[in-house]
């Protein structure tokens, strides 16, 4: 059984939403998966996976949130090298209509300067999320399983 790690970053509680959905359809899938709060989780210490990934929302212009970002500077220290991963990232363009999913790239950079492997393409959630869990988020979480079976 394939085991996936989801760290993420959430604020309002939106990315969190995501996270769970995502979780749910691979669990569905009898995928074994872990959430960790970037709030909670050395980045040290996230043990061994499958598939890991990394979720944030975009704050401000273009800024991770706070949480998420403390631990992507404390992951600067733990070896990603050929690991398979892949990024959820939300925003709204009503903060920042050029940035607001930024936290996508800047993920994605991070990975890539890791020399992770990138798995599928990033999630990217804009606006409130609710209308796009039971199928955008769904079918992306589904691509996942196909990957990883």
């Amino acid at each position: 059984m394939a085991k996936v790690k989801i760290v993420y970053g959430t604020g309002g509680g939106n990315t969190e939403m995501v996270c769970e959905k995502v979780a749910g359809v691979l669990e569905l899938n009898g995928l074994e998966v872990e959430m960790l709060k970037a709030k909670l989780t050395d980045p040290a210490k996230i043990g061994e996976f499958d598939l890991l990934i990394f979720a944030s929302p975009t704050y401000g212009h273009g800024q991770l949130e706070l949480y998420f970002e403390k631990f992507l500077a404390a992951a600067e220290a733990v070896d990603f090298k050929d690991k398979p991963c892949t990024v959820i990232g939300l925003g709204d363009p009503k903060y920042d209509r050029d940035y607001h999913l930024e936290s996508i790239k800047i993920i994605s950079d991070f990975f890539k300067k890791k020399g992770a492997k990138m798995i599928g393409l990033p999630l990217r959630v804009s606006k409130y999320p609710i209308s796009s869990l039971d199928n955008y988020v769904q079918r992306w979480a589904e691509k996942l399983v196909e990957i990883l079976k």
